[in-house]
């Protein structure tokens, strides 16, 4: 990536300089992924977690919107920076050691114990809330969904651990254009002393913001993500991935001339309230249209969200009519595509909770949206779809002599057709209204990112051995929280307490299990090694953790 001419300055620099602000916001980004966690528990209807709360507020997506527009983003930013400096510092054969070892080997670890847990732990969600509906019992369902997961693995979500992919991504993707600049592309470096007096010349510009925002703003328009950047599964977007290493890569370059970050962290009052003020802006225009069903939470395709059911007693009624009319003929094909225990749960009557109906659609999803032989002439004409111009060339030909690209489209069209009145139709913005969201999202989020330089610049520039203590600790309490939050709400779910203490009991919890398993089992041994690079002696608990004043003096030992 950058020249070699700049790093031996880094390099210098970086062997004398601890960036201890830097240190330390990196460390409260992660941690705060266990306050955003804790809220996400509180969302009012099910939102892709262990399970909903019937105690859930509205405010909590708020605060979750407002933290997911730069937290992410931010660490990124600070993990370019980071892996420069240990490029410059020791090489480049030490830093692919050094990430594989405390990256790409965590990351593998975590999906062999973590990953199963979790998804052991969303399966009880479904089954206390009924999202999922099965005669089988948890361990049955579980052993089940585990066996039929292997043809499947590219889909699976990984949970919090998309991070440690993503950064594993990042990294191969620096290396490979590093790589391609010294050998073939840039041999001489000018193009990259090009680049880097760009950045630098942008980065200490009074339009930092609105022009580091354009491609951040392009790529989310192209991905289509209105909740913000998304990488999805474990087979990631790339435009997610290409987004964040854009953000990756500015940390990259900002460590050849740190001095920028105080620059643009100038003035962070007046930036974190007005990246603040348009966050809250565009999570009310979010929460407002995925309520309507005109955006998703990840990109906007032919599936659906739980949001798509306008009128339940309408749906019930229409699914399960037997008349002879050529829409019920339609119907009924829809039906026998619905699992039996499904729609044995919609013959009850039953009240579809938020969770009820996210199992529901994605039923709807999995063997309606994705069947390969709904969509028949015969149905679609029957549907009206054959005098639609939009879908007319594509619905008189056989199912086999359609693209794959139209079969999803097609059946999401087929669907709507024979329920307008029960289900929402598909109304997104136009793309002038997207190119303005997308580009608001982007300045908010470079907004709030350098607030937080300039206030950890501000606040956090010294050394300070607590301080020191959390930043070492965060990784680890990232890792861990969410199985024991997740865990928390399979047994608080239904309890009757007060949302925000709810809330405070799931952050509390994450914070009662990490920090003394972190202090115990992981400070002082060949864990924290492995996670930190060093082990520290051992110190009492209370003195290094809790109680005010020096605490642990960070001596390392083995």
């Amino acid at each position: 990536m950058m020249s070699s001419s700049g790093e031996e300055t880094g390099s210098s620099r970086g062997a004398s300089v601890r960036y201890h602000s830097l240190d330390a916001l990196r460390a409260v980004m992660m941690l705060l992924g266990l306050v955003l966690h804790a809220a996400w528990l509180m969302m009012p209807e099910y939102f892709f977690n262990s399970r909903s709360d019937p105690r859930g507020h509205t405010g909590f997506l708020y605060f979750a919107c407002w933290i997911h527009v730069f937290r992410m983003q931010t660490f990124f930013v600070i993990a370019g920076f980071f892996a420069h400096l240990l490029v410059a510092k020791r090489g480049m054969r030490s830093f692919l050691r050094n990430r594989t070892t405390r990256v790409v080997l965590p990351l593998f670890v975590g999906m062999l114990v973590l990953f199963p847990l979790l998804r052991w732990q969303e399966i009880r969600g479904g089954l206390q809330t009924g999202r999922i509906q099965t005669e089988l019992g948890s361990w049955d369902h579980t052993l089940q969904h585990f066996l039929d997961m292997p043809s499947e693995i590219g889909n699976q979500w990984p949970y919090h651990l998309w991070f440690l992919e993503t950064l594993c991504l990042l990294y191969v993707l620096s290396v490979v254009c590093r790589f391609a600049c010294d050998r073939f592309l840039d041999r001489s470096g000018y193009l990259r002393r090009r680049v880097q007096s760009a950045v630098e010349e942008i980065a200490g510009s009074t339009f930092c913001v609105p022009v580091l925002a354009v491609p951040v703003a392009v790529l989310m328009f192209w991905r289509n993500s209105w909740f913000g950047v998304h990488v999805g599964p474990l087979n990631p977007s790339w435009i997610g991935t290409a987004c964040y290493w854009f953000i990756f890569w500015i940390g990259w370059c900002l460590y050849v001339k740190p001095d920028l970050i105080q620059r643009v962290g100038r003035n962070w009052r007046l930036k974190m309230l007005a990246g603040s003020l348009l966050a809250v802006a565009l999570a009310t225009v979010f929460i407002g249209d995925w309520k309507q069903h005109r955006t998703r939470v990840g990109p906007v395709v032919p599936e659906m969200d739980l949001t798509v059911i306008v009128d339940e007693a309408r749906f019930r009624s229409d699914l399960l009519s037997d008349g002879n009319a050529k829409q019920d003929r339609v119907r009924r094909a829809i039906r026998e595509r619905i699992d039996p225990e499904y729609l044995a749960m919609v013959r009850r009557g039953e009240r579809l909770t938020s969770d009820k109906a996210f199992g529901l659609v994605l039923q709807i999803n999995k063997n309606v949206i994705d069947s390969f032989d709904l969509a028949t002439i015969e149905r679609c004409a029957d549907a009206g779809l054959d005098e639609n111009p939009k879908w007319k060339s594509w619905v008189m030909k056989p199912v086999e002599e359609r693209p794959g690209s139209v079969r999803k489209p097609i059946n999401a069209a087929l669907l709507h057709a024979v329920f307008p009145d029960s289900l929402r139709p598909d109304d997104p913005r136009t793309r002038w209204e997207a190119a303005g969201y997308f580009y608001a999202y982007a300045v908010a989020t470079w907004l709030l990112i350098v607030a937080w330089f300039g206030f950890f610049e501000e606040c956090f520039s010294e050394q300070s051995d607590k301080v020191r203590y959390y930043s070492d600790a965060a990784y680890w309490l990232y890792l861990v929280h969410v199985p024991v939050q997740f865990e928390m709400s399979l047994w608080l779910g239904d309890l009757s307490w007060p949302p925000f203490l709810k809330f405070l009991a799931y952050l509390a919890g994450a914070l009662m299990v990490g920090v003394p398993t972190y202090h115990h089992f992981v400070r002082s041994t060949w864990v924290g090694h492995w996670l930190n690079g060093r082990r520290y002696d051992r110190k009492p608990f209370l003195e290094s953790a809790v109680l005010p004043g020096r605490g642990d003096d960070g001596v390392r030992s083995g």
